[in-house]
């Protein structure tokens, strides 16, 4: 019985805290497509910690913005590495329940306001599969839903 008056005074005084849920992926900067499920609910924050590299000891890590500056103009002439070419070297791409494929900071921006958020999406660095070698590092991705 104590335990359960316990668990009632920390449900009413942190309802947010508890009912909220992260789901977290550790996006490798040596592997393709990772995979990450979310289930039905709402969106409540999108954050991400760490940082990668591609040629590891030649380029600083970046966060998912990947490379931009005087690396990205370093990084130029490797341009037929990019998975993406729309996107910038290092930049962390998403593909969504549909297929498409989007940068991550602008699946930030539009998974906060999506109705319904489930299914399965998948994270990667925009390098080729050929070029993931000589990458380091991973980026973790935590979407917590309410």
């Amino acid at each position: 019985m104590f335990f359960f008056r316990c668990l009632l005074v920390l449900l009413w005084f942190a309802p947010s805290a508890a009912l909220a849920a992260d789901h977290c992926v550790d996006v490798q900067s040596k592997k393709g497509w990772q995979l990450l499920s979310l289930p039905g609910g709402k969106i409540r924050r999108v954050s991400y910690s760490g940082g990668w590299s591609v040629i590891s000891g030649m380029y600083k890590p970046v966060g998912p913005r990947g490379y931009s500056g005087k690396d990205a103009q370093k990084l130029g002439p490797l341009y037929g590495y990019k998975f993406d070419q729309s996107y910038a070297f290092g930049e962390m791409l998403v593909r969504d329940r549909a297929g498409r494929i989007v940068p991550f900071a602008e699946f930030a921006a539009l998974a906060v306001n999506a109705p319904d958020p489930s299914g399965v999406y998948a994270f990667r660095i925009n390098d080729k599969d050929v070029a993931l070698w000589d990458n380091a590092g991973a980026i973790r991705v935590c979407i917590s839903m309410r």
